[in-house]
Order: structure tokens, then sequence, then C-alpha cells
């Protein structure tokens, strides 16, 4: 459990009013929560594998081991994300596409941590995030929508009610819904149980979707990428079925979003399964 004391300092810098510290956030995102990198380079090797250094996993590239940015060798917690990343870099052709390689930016992003951010920064973050929650604002004017939405997103607000314990407002007009002290601190406690790199992930995933609630649902595997991005363009979707679309961009777009998402869940649910094996193992070695 987290310290109720590093919660509580969140709420105090949340009463204090944290918007300008989350517009400056806000505006360097994503180079600072999901730093991508997107020169140009060729392709410059054969093979990639993965070798276990210790407790850590560690990405080949012809036997060179993967640097960030910065010159860190990239590490990682699980066999299954350097895989994961390994993949990435196996399938690149002549030039290495490098803004569609979301798992090794967000793992540059958190070892490199180029904003010098701390877990409580991005607690605040994702905090003051919450009350702009797509789900949280149904439309008062257009009927028809309202009803889809209640019916699409009122599943998932009720799972996000019943899992942390809470009641959540929804807005009808552009003023966002009040959230509860007792959402912010039982929502705190429960970020500051993710480590920094899972809480990167959770914030790449969050502004994809627009929504901290699906990207939880995400996590918790209450939702796969898919319907979390398919709730997330509710109300796009809804628009394009009355005045029409370009097949093709809307393809693109739904597809890099969802690619986005399954990258952060993959981060996230790396380090939480890391986290739990690790508890497990202290708990056999006391017993």
């Amino acid at each position: 459990m987290v310290p109720g004391a590093l919660a509580y300092s969140i709420f105090k810098t949340l009463s204090k009013s944290s918007q300008p510290f989350c517009n400056v956030l806000r505006r360097q995102s994503p180079k600072l929560l999901g730093c991508q990198f997107y020169a140009t380079h060729k392709r410059f090797y054969r093979r990639t594998d993965i070798i276990q250094n210790e407790d850590k996993w560690e990405i080949t590239l012809d036997h060179r081991r993967l640097k960030t940015p910065n010159g860190k060798v990239l590490k990682v917690g699980s066999e299954q994300l350097a895989r994961a990343i390994a993949a990435e870099w196996d399938s690149q052709e002549e030039n290495i596409a490098q803004p569609s390689m979301h798992l090794t930016a967000l793992c540059n992003t958190a070892l490199d941590n180029p904003g010098k951010l701390t877990s409580h920064d991005i607690t605040t973050y994702i905090l003051e995030y919450l009350s702009t929650d797509t789900l949280f604002f149904h439309s008062e004017e257009e009927k028809d929508l309202r009803v889809l939405q209640e019916e699409k997103w009122g599943p998932v607000l009720d799972w996000f009610q019943n899992r942390f314990g809470i009641k959540q407002e929804i807005s009808l007009d552009l003023e966002p819904p009040p959230i509860s002290i007792k959402t912010r601190e039982v929502l705190a406690r429960h970020f500051l149980s993710y480590d920094f790199a899972a809480l990167n992930g959770f914030t790449f995933g969050m502004e994809a979707l627009k929504s901290p609630v699906l990207m939880l649902a995400c996590v918790d595997r209450y939702l796969e990428p898919t319907e979390a991005v398919m709730l997330a363009r509710l109300e796009e979707e809804y628009q394009l079925v009355r005045w029409g679309r370009v097949p093709w961009a809307h393809e693109l777009n739904q597809a890099e979003l969802t690619a986005r998402v399954a990258a952060s869940c993959l981060v996230i649910q790396s380090s939480v399964e890391k986290h739990s094996l690790s508890v497990k193992n202290r708990s056999e070695q006391g017993s």
C-alpha cells in the first residue's frame, strides 16, 4: 500500500489548483510522457534477439545491445515485453518507421525521463485529466446520441464505479462534472501503486483514448484495446454514419489508436506482473 502521506500531498497539489502545471505537462506531451523520436534511419541490422541480464531483459540488434537516445542500455522487466520490442525492430523494412514503434518509445521515455518527472507529477496529471474524461460528457441536444452513449458507455461507467467503490456524475454540457475527494483519494492510491514505467504507459494510452476510465478498463482487462478505441470514438462514429466518411483515413486512425493503447497495456501489465511475482517470491522466502 502506498503511504497515505504521499497520496495526501497530491490532494494538496490539486486543491491549490494544479492547472498551470498540468497545462505545461499537456503542452509538452507526448515529448515527456510518450516520447517519440521521428528522425528517419535506414535499417542497419540483420537480426534481433533478446538476452537476460540478472533480473532484466535486453534487446540486441546483431548482438549489439539496444540503447535509449540518452545512451542507456534498454532494459525491461519481462521476457514478454522484451520479445515484443524485438519484434518491433524485426518488423522494420528498409527504413525504420520509428513513430510506429510505441513500445520502444515508451521504454525509452521511462528510462531517460526527459521531462525529469516523478510518479507524483504523473499521478497529479492523470487526476486532473480525469475531469475531462470523454465518458463523463453526454450529449444534451442530440437525443439519439445520448441514448447511444448511455447504452455503450453506461456499462463501463458502472464497472468503474464498482471497481473502485466510488460514485461519479456525468455532464450534459461543457462544464466538467465534479470529482469527489474520495474518488481522487482512491485513484491516487491506485496510480501510486504503479511504477514509473507503468504510469508513463498509462498516460500514453489515456491521451490516445482521451479517457482515464477507458484506459483503466483496458488495464483490468474489462475491455480489449479495440473495444476501448471504438467507445472513445463513439461520437465521431455517430457523426460519420450521419455525414459520411473517408474509409481509408478512418481505418488508419483507428489502427493507430489501437496500437498505442495495446502498447500501453503491455507495458503496464508487464510491470504489474513483475511486481506481483516479486511480492510472491518475497512471501515464499519469508514463510
